[in-house]
């Protein structure tokens, strides 16, 4: 599958998405500001895509861009997700010698993700605060499943600091099956304020720099988020770097976002990202750490559509 159809599988699937009936309802990629309050009766589609771009790099000797899709269901206290990231490489000479090899080379095309969640917490105290707490089964691989395979918990709290602004902090840690104490199957934390049109403009009225309050919004919201991500994929038995090995996939994020939801059915978000402190690390099949793979930085997108019915 290359990376044209995992965006064309995107754009068919995109439709319209719904938040949790609550004010605390925005979200962004990697980094959940806000858990969804309520036990949901009825079915939650989210479809989403975002792009990296290209970089070569720190050594100069190859580059490569990579494009990602997602899809999940949400129902009950259950949520199934599935993402696809597909490497773009260039000048793969290049590449080959970054990682000290001979020839031409393509490391690894696809990488898999499947994620399985269930709500364990959920609740707020007073009505500044609110936290979560989620149980998670993942499996992330190349090609061959269910490849490497780990159970962890993610989790939050969130904090009205100021009229209607929203500084959340989140965390997620999944622990591999016992390899190498060399190896990690995931780590994140994260940091994200966000604020909707209509506290936005209240506070600049109550700052004296703007009278025009009445006009603004819930239905838009805005968010700043950072965070830090290392996730652990199992590659083939056939890779041509390390057979039945493991890679850790790290980087740094910082996002600008904009949600918008024309009814209580459909919410659409979109903004820019900044990708940096990015790495690829290598280890054998053992888990025993080999050899890491610094990337310049990178700017890039994200686009998501929730729906429910």
């Amino acid at each position: 599958m290359s990376r044209f159809l995992i965006a064309l599988v995107f754009l068919l699937t995109c439709s319209p998405v719904v938040l949790a009936d609550t004010e605390f309802s925005t979200t962004q990629p990697d980094f959940l500001l806000t858990a969804p309050t309520n036990v949901s009766k009825k079915l939650r589609l989210e479809t989403a895509f975002d792009y990296v771009g290209g970089a070569d790099f720190s050594n100069g000797l190859g580059g490569v861009e990579v494009f990602r899709t997602s899809l999940s269901v949400d129902y009950s206290i259950f949520k199934l997700s599935y993402m696809a990231s597909d490497f773009a490489w260039t000048h793969t000479e290049g590449v080959a010698k970054t990682f000290s090899v001979g020839g031409s080379l393509t490391p690894w095309d696809i990488l898999h993700d499947f994620t399985l969640q269930a709500r364990l917490l959920n609740d707020t105290v007073g009505d500044r605060w609110r936290y979560w707490v989620n149980g998670e089964v993942a499996s992330s691989f190349e090609t061959t499943f269910p490849g490497a395979v780990g159970v962890g918990f993610d989790g939050g709290i969130a904090y009205d600091f100021w009229q209607g602004w929203m500084l959340g902090l989140t965390a997620r840690t999944v622990a591999l099956s016992p390899l190498n104490q060399d190896l990690l199957g995931e780590a994140e934390i994260g940091l994200a304020v966000a604020v909707s049109q209509k506290a936005l403009r209240r506070t600049l009225q109550s700052l004296g720099l703007s009278d025009d309050v009445l006009n603004g919004s819930d239905a838009i919201n805005f968010s700043f988020a950072v965070s830090r991500v290392e996730k652990t994929y199992r590659l083939d038995s056939g890779n041509s770097l390390y057979q039945s090995g493991y890679l850790g996939v790290v980087h740094s994020k910082a996002g600008l976002y904009l949600d918008y939801a024309p009814n209580e059915d459909i919410v659409m978000s979109i903004g820019p990202e900044y990708h940096y402190l990015r790495e690829y690390r290598l280890y054998n099949s053992a888990g025993s750490y080999q050899s890491s793979h610094k990337l310049d930085n990178a700017f890039g997108g994200y686009v998501r559509v929730l729906w429910k019915f």
